[in-house]
């Protein structure tokens, strides 16, 4: 009702829907729930908008297997967690849609207050201060994409009115111990207390081992900016 109001009020010509529980442990453990924010909003928003109105519904590459990376938006959708599946179904409605837009997308890195303690840079990076002795995943491949980028991704993807499934990603692809290498490297920390972890950390969801997004439909309507995961972390660290 209260969703109804703010809309009838409104009269959006585009929504954005970027709110999920993002946490694939969680959503693993706690399937109601997380669909009760990971989709159940979307069937909303497509029960309520007219069709006229554009809704961009953000994704994840957690939709693909990671058994045959790079994943163009046309490639089946094989997803190995709950969290992928959900992401599946709520994509499913968007898809319909005569104005619906997928944007899908990789780990993110530059979210939140600087220091906070659950996005990925500041995680890692709290993990190397310690001293004690751990190991950081160095199976799976990720892709550390800026928050700054995905957000310019978006406008010029409602700037163009794209329509359908668009992939945004950054280029450069690595393990989490070869991105804590990184890291440890551009704060001038030491790494020799951690160690590689060769058979993926452990975790309730499974993670697929390279979900790779390609990015050339995007770059095909003019975007080109893709910012290095040094000039990223140079400017959170800042």
């Amino acid at each position: 009702v209260a969703l109804k109001g703010l809309l009838d009020e409104v009269k959006p010509d585009i929504v954005v829907h970027s709110a999920a529980y993002r946490d694939p442990d969680f959503c693993e453990e706690n399937p109601g729930e997380a669909r009760r924010l990971n989709v159940a909003p979307v069937e909303h928003l497509c029960e309520l908008l007219p069709e006229s109105v554009t809704l961009l519904f953000i994704s994840s590459d957690y939709v693909f297997d990671g058994t045959d990376a790079p994943y163009s938006e046309d490639d089946e959708r094989q997803p190995v967690n709950e969290y992928g599946r959900l992401k599946v179904q709520a994509e499913n409605l968007v898809i319909q849609r005569d104005s619906g837009l997928v944007l899908r997308i990789p780990l993110l890195i530059g979210a939140g207050p600087p220091g906070e303690a659950s996005g990925f840079v500041h995680k890692t990076l709290t993990q190397i201060r310690n001293s004690t002795p751990s190991s950081l995943d160095h199976a799976g491949i990720r892709f550390p994409t800026w928050t700054e980028d995905v957000a310019r991704a978006v406008a010029h993807l409602l700037d163009i009115g794209g329509r359908g499934v668009f992939h945004y990603s950054c280029l450069e692809g690595g393990t989490k111990y070869e991105w804590g290498v990184e890291l440890a490297r551009i704060a001038g920390l030491s790494m020799e207390h951690i160690s590689p972890d060769l058979d993926g950390s452990e975790s309730r969801a499974a993670r697929p081992k390279n979900t790779q997004l390609a990015v050339e439909k995007i770059r095909q309507t003019g975007f080109d900016r893709f910012t290095p995961f040094r000039e990223v972390v140079e400017s959170m660290l800042q």
